[in-house]
């Protein structure tokens, strides 16, 4: 949870590792509920949340956990599929994925099972509540829409199938009017379906239905990659309803209460459009979309104006340029992007569709930003413009996983040191003709994972996945010193006085190493999983890490006792390192995010 114009956030975590798979507002602002997907035999959760303990919290600067949470739903197998909370925020309905595909309505003061039943023949994708009824809601999915009627004192669930003909579609979305009168589902063809909702009361068993929910209309002009989203919108003007609907392809548009596609009202944004949530005040929206995109429309104007983004996929690496604090590079499926460390904004985002970027390096001048992608070719691009420089083609065979520039003090061009899946140790000699490898060392036995060189480019040591750490002397191409662990190495790195080394593995421990004859001085529990990533101070005082534990930890060297715990990341944390000023912390991880920390 994020304030708007203060940007303070806060999280909320329940700290089980699941994916969040839906969340659902309470009209009364009180409560915010969140569903999960679970893996193996273990049930998925619905959670509730105090949200005003959380926003609370947000404006005092905390971070959110158990405090906040008021119930635990434990029903459903597999996935929560959907939830949604009555206009009164006295029940919560949820439904189950796949392979539960049931629905159940809650007591959200009590955090009781109410009733529940199977949601349809074929799996429901989405419900939503009604707005002035808290007996009925909407359900869709494959081939199917149902309104429901709920009796607490009972408790019975009563559903009647709408009429739609002979037509078959998969709904996967829908929005209700502000009235009830009318749902509008969106299908995975590209049409948006209009149904009257109006059904009977709960009848007894010999009694006709007299009055039943039906198909009204549809668009004929149908989105690119089906409907993802749909959003009601009342025209103050006429009072009409209409819809927005936001496509797979990244369009955004509004069709009026005949069904017919607005010329005036459209737009497109980078990504398909996941979810449309309205302002209160009716004048505005946001959406956001599936590759973490996030906007701001105002109905008026109807232009997008980007809110925030990020990676929509893991990120594999991050570095700040040297000497330089105020910007860093991060690496990760198909883009390079630079951010800004006060704005937090991105300020270039470099693609090359299709390919993954496993690491990067930023030149000693700042002049090129180097890249190792996993078509097995290292690119350098040009940092202000994002413009391709030059590319190293077959520079490890099946993608190069590490990279790293230095400079020689009586070297006029820069020198690359390369690591691949192949177990192959590459230098290269840069220039701004042509690229020349110098040495091709192949003595690792796995994936090199990390590769790290000294201050004056003498040496360079690496990480594989075999369990060995070698030093490198990089003038003659020969090995100096090899280290051996029964481990996958995932990270290691020089001390700055470079008497010691530092690294990390699959084994949860962090290794000291003499840097005269590869001995190992000490060996520190790093974390409950296996450490990931580490960097160190300049002076060699303090040093960080990351793992698969989803903690950052600040350490002090001489101790070896851990200071500082920083908690937030969902996901494996692949890559910490330090700003060039000590100041801060940037940290990236397996679920795509980005997290700056005080240092």
């Amino acid at each position: 949870m994020r304030n708007i114009t203060s940007r303070k956030h806060t999280f909320l975590d329940i700290g089980n590792g699941n994916d969040v798979s839906c969340i659902a507002l309470s009209k009364n602002g009180k409560y915010i509920a969140s569903g999960q997907i679970s893996r193996g035999t273990i049930k998925p959760l619905a959670i509730i949340w105090d949200l005003e303990a959380a926003q609370s919290n947000c404006d005092n600067g905390k971070c959110s956990r158990s405090e906040c949470l008021i119930h635990r739903l434990v029903q459903h197998k597999g996935k929560v599929q959907s939830l949604s909370f009555s206009c009164d925020s006295a029940f919560l309905v949820t439904l189950g994925g796949q392979d539960d595909d049931d629905i159940v309505v809650w007591n959200v003061h009590s955090g009781n099972a109410i009733c529940g039943r199977p949601a349809a023949k074929e799996s429901s994708l989405c419900v939503r509540w009604l707005n002035n009824r808290n007996d009925r809601f909407v359900s869709c999915g494959n081939g199917h829409l149902r309104v429901w009627q709920v009796c607490v004192n009972t408790p019975k669930l009563d559903p009647m199938d709408a009429n739609m003909g002979s037509m078959q579609r998969s709904m996967t979305c829908l929005s209700i009017s502000d009235d009830d009168f009318v749902a509008f589902v969106g299908t995975k063809t590209g049409e948006v379906l209009k149904f009257k909702i109006d059904r009977d009361e709960i009848k007894t068993f010999n009694e006709p239905d007299c009055v039943r929910p039906f198909l009204q209309s549809y668009n004929r002009e149908r989105f690119s990659r089906g409907v993802k989203s749909v959003a009601c919108i009342v025209n103050p003007d006429t009072g009409n309803v209409n819809v927005v609907a936001g496509s797979g392809d990244g369009k955004i548009q509004v069709i009026n209460p005949n069904m017919k596609l607005s010329k005036h009202h459209i737009a497109n944004v980078c990504g398909g459009v996941t979810s449309l949530a309205m302002a209160p005040d009716g004048e505005s929206f946001y959406t956001g979309t599936d590759l973490s995109q996030r906007y701001h429309v105002q109905i008026g104007t109807f232009r997008p104006k980007l809110c925030g983004t990020c990676h929509f996929g893991e990120i594999y690496d991050v570095k700040f340029p040297k000497d330089c604090f105020e910007i860093f590079v991060t690496a990760s499926v198909e883009d390079i992007r630079v951010w800004n460390t006060k704005s937090f904004h991105e300020l270039i985002r470099i693609k090359v569709p299709g390919l993954t970027c496993y690491a990067i390096d930023v030149s000693r001048c700042g002049s090129s930003i180097y890249s190792a992608w996993s078509d097995g070719k290292i690119r350098t691009f040009l940092p202000e413009s994002g413009k391709l420089q030059f590319v190293i083609p077959d520079a490890h065979t099946d993608g190069v996983t590490s990279v790293i520039s230095y400079k020689l003090n009586n070297c006029e061009h820069d020198r690359l040191i390369s690591g691949g899946k192949d177990g192959r140790v590459r230098v290269w000699k840069i220039s701004k003709s042509h690229q020349t490898m110098l040495h091709s060392m192949k003595e690792h036995k796995g994936i090199v994972n990390c590769v790290k060189c000294n201050k004056d480019g003498t040496q360079a040591i690496s990480g594989a996945a075999d369990g060995s750490c070698i030093v490198w002397d990089l003038k003659n191409g020969i090995r100096i010193n090899a280290m051996f662990e029964t481990t996958v190495f995932h990270d290691i790195l020089f001390h700055p006085d470079e008497s010691q080394y530092l690294s990390c593995g699959s084994n949860f421990k962090i290794n000291y190493w003499d840097a005269y004859d590869g001995s190992t001085i000490r060996v520190i529990e790093g974390g409950l999983a296996a450490m990931t990533c580490l960097d160190i101070q300049q002076r060699g005082d303090f040093f960080v890490s990351g793992g698969a534990d989803k903690l950052v930890k600040l350490w002090n060297y001489d101790t070896g006792l851990p200071l500082k715990i920083g908690r937030g990341h969902s996901g494996q944390v692949n890559k910490v390192v330090i700003s060039p000023d000590q100041s801060m912390i940037v940290s990236v991880g397996s679920e795509g995010a980005i997290f700056v920390w005080k240092m």
